[in-house]
């Protein structure tokens, strides 16, 4: 496949002698010129988008693939900047690290579990006989029940 230019000049020139106007011959000289921009594949040098994952696309003007810093990352070829890292901090926990090519996971300490995609927070265990509010966690009203860590108080049943 031929490499196209940066940017390229056409020049049309159209000349027909025996165009009549009016009286008299005249020549017709038409000129169009067309200035187009293409992305441009030099020789030796790729584009953005052959920059793999765990690399980024610098801004220069030849594209260059740049690896990612440390604490960052680029999951998709073609990235053209990388992202930072999760840090899993406080009641988080480093589950998997992070990689130049995947972000870190994290899980929550002991005595909490994750709640949301990706465990975007972490939610304080309960004990039995209690259940998770927004304010944290409630004792069972009475006549309720919760024999579970995350589970919500239940009415009681009566077996005969």
């Amino acid at each position: 496949m031929p490499r196209l230019p940066e940017s390229a000049l056409l020049i049309i020139s159209v000349q027909d002698p025996d165009l009549i106007m009016g009286s008299g011959r005249y020549r017709l000289l038409a000129a169009v010129l067309l200035v187009v921009s293409v992305e441009r594949a030099r020789p030796g040098q790729g584009s953005c988008r052959d920059c793999p994952a765990g690399t980024f696309c610098g801004k220069t003007k030849t594209p260059t693939c740049i690896p990612c810093p440390s604490d960052s990352f680029s999951r998709s070829p073609g990235q053209e900047a990388c992202n930072l890292c999760r840090r899993c901090e406080g009641v988080f926990r480093t589950k998997k690290g992070c990689s130049p090519t995947s972000d870190a996971e994290c899980k929550c300490v002991p005595g909490f579990h994750c709640r949301g995609a990706g465990c975007a927070m972490c939610e304080q265990d309960c004990g039995q006989g209690q259940e998770v509010t927004d304010h944290g966690c409630k004792d069972c009203d009475p006549g309720t029940f919760n024999d579970q860590k995350r589970g919500t108080c239940r009415p009681w049943t009566e077996y005969v």
